[in-house]
């Protein structure tokens, strides 16, 4: 505890006051070293090939993943999903990736995963970013 001797009451007497300095330095949930994933150190880049439309194509991330982002090269819209067969013929669950857009996803860490992608158009190419 530090000590301040310095206050002054309204009333112009000296008080004395102690400040618990450790535990004011960060409120409850807060950040702490504890808390803190390590920088990532690896990039890894794949471009993941939609041959034939509305087949569904995988790319397994890398161990470990702790970021990854993926767009569509060729501007049109993908279907994706985390689980196999709901890309190719549209079932719940999976999300569309609107064309001229970014999937991002941070703050992760993925033992392992897999990215299951389809299009309605031929010939699409997906960039995939990942970061472990």
């Amino acid at each position: 505890m530090a000590r301040n001797e310095a206050l002054q009451s309204s009333s112009g007497t000296a008080n004395t006051t102690d400040v618990d300095v450790v535990s004011s330095a960060l409120p409850d949930g807060g950040a702490t070293a504890a808390k803190q994933q390590p920088p990532v150190t690896t990039s890894t880049v794949y471009n993941t090939t939609l041959t034939s439309a509305d087949t569904q194509y995988s790319q397994a991330l890398p161990a470990n993943t702790r970021e990854f982002r993926f767009r569509c090269r060729t501007s049109f819209a993908v279907r994706f999903a985390f689980v196999t067969g709901k890309v190719a013929t549209p079932t719940a669950p999976y999300m569309t990736l609107p064309k001229g857009t970014d999937y991002w996803s941070d703050n992760l860490n993925l033992a392992s995963t897999t990215l299951y992608l389809a299009s309605s158009e031929a010939a699409v190419v997906v960039e995939i970013e990942a970061w472990s």
